[in-house]
C-alpha cells in the first residue's frame, strides 16, 4: 500500500497513542523472519495511512480500520518479499466473487454488506467468510464489527474453518463423496495422479509435468481425458 500523504498533520500524540497497537500487530509476524523493528516501522506506515484515510462516516471504528491497514501493510511486504502466502486458486476465485458482491451491494444499498450478509450470499458460515477474507490481495473495507475481526493477523487462511451453512463441513454430501471416490478409483493410475495434483495439491500443469516427467501438453491431454472419464463414470 504505502500511501502516506498529509503526514505533516499527524501529531506525535497520535502516534504514541496507538504505539501499543502497532507493536502488538508487528509481534504477530515475528515468525516471518523479518526484524521486529522493521515490522514495527511498516506498522507505523499503516497507522499513518489509517489516520490520513479514516472516514468516520463509514461507520467503522478507527481502531478496527487501523488494525486492517497496519496488518495489511506488514502482510503485503512479507508476501512481496518472501512469497510465503500460498493461497489455493479456488479461494482466490471465491474472493473475486466476494469483491463483485460487495461492489454490487454497495451500488444498490449505498453501504457495504455486513459479515452476515456476505455469509448468507455465499452459503458459508461467518467464520468461513473471515478465513476467505484473509486471502484477499488488498485490504477491503467491509462493515464488520471489530468483534468479528479478532483472528490473528499473521495466520493464513485455515481451510478447515471454511464450512457450508447447510453441511457439517465445506464438502459435498456423503453420498456425492462416495460416488466421486468410486468414479475416481476407476481412472487410470496416471489420470488419478494428474487429477490429484491439480485439484488436491493445486499444482500448475507445468509443475505436474516436471514431477511426472511429462510434457505440459501431455498433462493437459491427460487432464481432459480424466475429466471426461470421470463424467462417464458418474453417470
Amino acid at each position: 500500500m504505502t500511501v502516506v500523504t498529509k503526514a505533516e498533520k499527524i501529531t506525535d500524540d497520535q502516534i504514541i497513542k496507538y504505539q501499543p497497537l502497532v507493536k502488538s500487530i508487528a509481534y504477530k509476524f515475528i515468525n516471518s523472519g523479518e526484524p521486529l523493528e522493521d515490522l514495527e516501522q511498516l506498522g507505523y506506515i499503516g497507522l499513518i495511512n489509517a489516520i490520513n484515510l479514516y472516514n468516520q462516516k463509514k461507520g467503522i471504528k478507527f481502531i478496527t480500520y487501523a488494525t486492517w491497514l497496519i496488518s495489511g501493510e506488514i502482510r503485503h511486504y512479507i508476501r512481496d518479499k518472501h512469497q510465503v502466502i500460498k493461497i489455493p486458486s479456488w479461494m482466490m476465485k471465491l474472493n473475486i466473487k466476494v469483491d463483485e458482491f460487495i461492489i454490487s451491494y454497495k451500488k444498490e444499498n449505498n453501504k457495504f454488506p455486513s459479515l452476515s450478509e456476505i455469509s448468507e450470499k455465499f452459503n458459508l458460515t461467518e467464520e468461513g467468510i473471515k478465513e476467505i477474507l484473509k486471502a484477499r490481495e488488498a485490504v477491503q473495507i467491509v462493515s464488520l464489527d471489530q468483534e468479528h475481526r479478532k483472528y490473528s493477523s499473521n495466520s493464513y487462511p485455515n481451510i478447515e474453518k471454511i464450512k457450508s451453512k447447510n453441511y457439517e463441513t465445506f464438502k459435498l454430501p456423503i453420498e456425492d463423496i462416495i460416488t466421486l471416490r468410486t468414479a475416481f478409483s476407476k481412472l487410470k493410475k496416471l489420470q488419478r495422479k494428474v487429477i490429484y495434483y491439480i485439484f488436491e495439491k493445486d499444482l500448475t500443469q507445468t509443475k505436474i509435468a516436471r514431477r511426472l516427467s511429462l510434457s505440459q501438453r501431455q498433462v493437459s491431454r491427460i487432464k481432459k481425458s480424466a475429466l471426461k472419464d470421470l463424467k462417464e463414470n458418474i453417470k
